[in-house]
């Protein structure tokens, strides 16, 4: 027997055992508030499971989309709650597919908090996919993932897409047998539930019953009754998603899994701005990875005391789900003038709070003013210039601007932040937090508070007779993270009127 048919049997196996029976998934997509006060109170009286898979995206809606306590009282109804992205962004395309990992945090994060555990099952919005997306979604440790109809029925048309064959289909791309339209009958919907059976599994996919925001995937309440009492009737079994776990193996060899849908309308993907600018530039980026020691082997390793980081791999050791999705742009290695001393990365800044809320945050943790607001901030590189220091600038979209400078020394590196308001109100409470992170730095690595010394302005990290020190003027706070491991020496800038520019400035030192 070879591999395929061996994954062959270990994947029919369950269902052999099923024969006779009829099962079919039921998904309703995009958090549509008709979900919490026609369609959950419809399945619960007629004891069907299902699977709700929710965004943020049109929740700043709350007339037509759910809160996220409504979320959590379908959840307490017995339903499972799956994950339908932050954005509802094609995830199809690179660009997007590299943040897909803190989209999902985000969503995570928001359920906890209404007692909805981490879930499992995600669907992909607008039905887009491709194999970042897929690996992204295996990273973050997902077991299910419904795509739409897509490739095998063009999007838009009254067809019968593939019933799921766990024989034949990837469980993070399961497709989609029906997706409902206005204009569907209960003829149709029929014809689609005739795939049941013989191994298979029909999959449906719902928006809003009604969906007035989105009317060219609107379900007709007395339509979906007609069809929900059709499953009753002819005694269909019905599943969440999540409950296609019994009937799962290994994973067969999927040619799905290689493809990507839809494909880009001008024939360009766009790329992760990371990665473009590596693209841009590669004999530099080389030569920054071998400085860093990040492999790269034949290229000569870059000169300077302070370089930026080349990112594609994490500056901390732990306290990772605090920092998803590193934007590279805000920081900079320091190198220890010491031989074999590694070097600091300095996150200039990691996070900038005000008044109006936390306005930049230098990786996915908790939500910004600009997630409340589905808008994302893109990675911007540091501008390197000719005496080895480099400075940044950074657009928000309601007009602040923001940058820094980190300028070699002797012993580390001189900084600077600053930030010019060209919004109309004042800005106050501009609190920051400037991170320096020691994974990289020999002998400092170690994942303790034991070596770490704080006093109103300074932070410092000692590893024997060596030391390394952060201070900032108008610091607010100095504290640290054993787990990561850093040190902080957080500066608050002063207010900002409307046309104003305010800088702070600080230093690294390394000592001993």
């Amino acid at each position: 027997m070879n591999r395929r048919e061996w994954i062959g049997t270990m994947a029919a196996a369950p269902m052999a055992a099923q024969q006779g029976r009829r099962f079919v998934v039921l998904t309703f997509d995009d958090a549509v508030k008709s979900h919490r006060t026609l369609v959950a109170p419809m399945l619960r009286e007629l004891g069907f499971r299902a699977t709700f898979f929710v965004t943020h995206q049109w929740m700043p809606d709350a007339a037509r989309f759910m809160t996220w306590r409504e979320i959590g009282e379908i959840h307490e109804m017995g339903f499972e709650i799956g994950n339908h992205s932050w954005t509802h962004a094609n995830f199809a395309e690179p660009r997007n597919a590299a943040r897909l990992h803190g989209e999902l945090a985000l969503v995570e994060n928001e359920l906890k908090k209404v007692g909805v555990p981490v879930p499992v099952s995600f669907a992909y919005s607008g039905n887009g996919f491709g194999p970042e997306a897929v690996t992204a979604l295996e990273k973050r440790g997902y077991k299910f993932a419904r795509r739409g109809a897509q490739p095998e029925v063009p999007y838009g048309q009254i067809a019968v897409g593939a019933a799921y064959d766990p024989v034949k289909h990837h469980p993070l791309l399961i497709p989609t047998t029906g997706d409902a339209y206005p204009n569907w009958t209960l003829d149709h919907f029929k014809r689609v539930m005739a795939e049941a059976g013989e191994g298979k599994i029909v999959v449906l996919q719902f928006h809003g019953v009604p969906d007035p925001a989105h009317p060219w995937v609107h379900t007709p309440p007395d339509r979906f009754r007609e069809y929900m009492s059709y499953l009753k009737a002819q005694g269909f079994e019905t599943l969440a998603l999540r409950d296609l776990a019994r009937f799962v193996g290994a994973a067969p060899d999927d040619p799905v899994r290689k493809l990507r849908h839809p494909q880009p309308k001008d024939g360009k993907l766009r790329l992760p701005v990371e990665e473009e600018a590596n693209l841009r530039e590669p004999r530099y980026w080389a030569a920054n990875n071998r400085r860093h020691g990040f492999g790269a082997l034949g290229a000569e390793p870059l000169e300077g005391r302070v370089l930026p980081y080349p990112g594609g791999r994490h500056a901390r050791i732990g306290f990772l789900d605090g920092a998803i999705d590193p934007l590279r742009g805000t920081k900079a290695s320091v190198f220890a003038p010491w031989a074999d001393g590694g070097f600091a990365v300095v996150d200039v800044p990691e996070a900038i709070f005000s008044n109006l809320g936390l306005i930049y945050l230098a990786h996915t943790h908790v939500p910004t003013l600009w997630n409340a607001q589905n808008l994302v901030i893109d990675n911007r590189d540091w501008e390197r210039r000719e005496d080895g220091s480099l400075a940044s600038e950074w657009t928000l979209p309601n007009q602040i601007f923001f940058g820094a400078a980190v300028r070699p020394t002797e012993t580390g590196a001189d900084m600077e932040l600053w930030l010019r308001n060209g919004a109309a109100e004042t800005l106050t409470g501009l609190r920051t937090q400037i991170c320096v992170l020691l994974k990289e730095a020999a002998g400092f690595q170690i994942q303790t508070a034991d070596n770490k010394v704080f006093s109103k302005t300074r932070a410092e990290a000692v590893a024997g007779g060596r030391r390394i020190v952060t201070e900032w003027e108008r610091c607010g706070r100095t504290w640290g993270n054993a787990q990561c491991p850093c040190i902080h020496s957080d500066p608050v800038l002063p207010d900002c009127r409307a046309g104003e520019t305010v800088r702070v400035h600080g230093w690294l030192r390394f000592e001993g």
